[in-house]
């Protein structure tokens, strides 16, 4: 999710986990350029993260975004080496803020902050946005891609399914055909040809910042996968930018290798897949592992 600015206490908006004077907070401000100088350091803490804690930390050298990072985001498919690869890739197009810092440890990441004006949700039915917004994408789908852990995508579908049916018994009955219709889309989509690249893998509107040429934030669930998966995860979160497939698909540089078709099929599966994450995330809460 994206952040923006607020004013009040160093809590986490989703799981709320305090960071302050916790040795990752130390280690972070110790990493934030200009921080350790003498002078005065405005710290604010930033809306909008679901399952992370983040800060806007403003030095004499800069602004600066801190992104403080909740174990359980691990077991929801997150992989912070490499999210830290991708995200620092797209930030050398000049398509992502830069990398400042990332903590071996995944505790933290620390890039700068991004001055512009975050997009809307009724961006999301404007077709000249959208189509500056493909443009974007087939330019970051372009970039040459480092080597980076592969998402198993059905796997992790299915650990969120079995997690969830653990607590409740009744939504394997409901969960199990979903799983096994992705599965059989997501293999059908395997064989169309389009080579891997990077992709965003969370394509909300406040993960976008600027119009003419947007630039993408919170790079959690990027992954080295299909390109038409970034539009696929737009149209889940905003159906009615199907209305617009084909401009999507044209600007995005996916006329040839993918239908309105193939593209409705796979924003179902990114629909399912933000279902699981989001029930498999109460569930975190509700549950919290024990304390060791």
């Amino acid at each position: 999710m994206a952040y923006l600015a607020r004013a009040g206490p160093y809590r986490s908006t989703g799981g709320g986990v305090n960071v302050r004077n916790t040795p990752a907070w130390q280690a972070a401000l110790a990493q934030v350029p200009g921080a350790a100088a003498a002078g005065e350091v405005a710290i604010q803490a930033l809306a909008g993260g679901t399952s992370n804690a983040a800060f806007r930390v403003r030095t004499g050298q800069g602004d600066f975004v801190v992104r403080f990072h909740e174990p359980d985001t691990v077991d929801l498919g997150v992989d912070r080496g490499r999210e830290a690869l991708l995200h620092a890739a797209a930030a050398a197009a000049g398509l992502a803020s830069r990398v400042v810092a990332a903590d071996p440890e995944g505790r933290f990441l620390i890039s700068e902050f991004l001055h512009g004006v975050p997009w809307r949700a009724v961006d999301m039915d404007d077709e000249s946005r959208l189509a500056v917004l493909a443009q974007t994408l087939a330019q970051l789908h372009a970039l040459p891609a480092p080597a980076v852990p592969a998402l198993d995508l059905p796997a992790l579908m299915a650990r969120h399914v079995a997690r969830i049916a653990a607590q409740d018994a009744a939504a394997a009955q409901e969960l199990m055909p979903q799983l096994v219709r992705a599965r059989n889309l997501l293999a059908r989509q395997a064989q169309a040809a389009r080579p891997a690249c990077i992709v965003h893998g969370d394509l909300t509107h406040t993960n976008l910042i600027g119009h003419d040429r947007p630039a993408l934030i919170d790079w959690e669930y990027a992954a080295v996968g299909d390109p038409l998966a970034d539009l696929a995860c737009l149209a889940a979160y905003y159906p009615q930018v199907l209305r617009h497939g084909a401009t999507l698909l044209r600007c995005g540089g996916l006329s040839g290798s993918a239908t309105l078709a193939s593209l409705a099929d796979l924003a179902w599966v990114y629909r399912l897949l933000s279902n699981l994450w989001h029930r498999r995330l109460a569930l975190a809460r509700r549950h919290p592992p024990p304390a060791h």
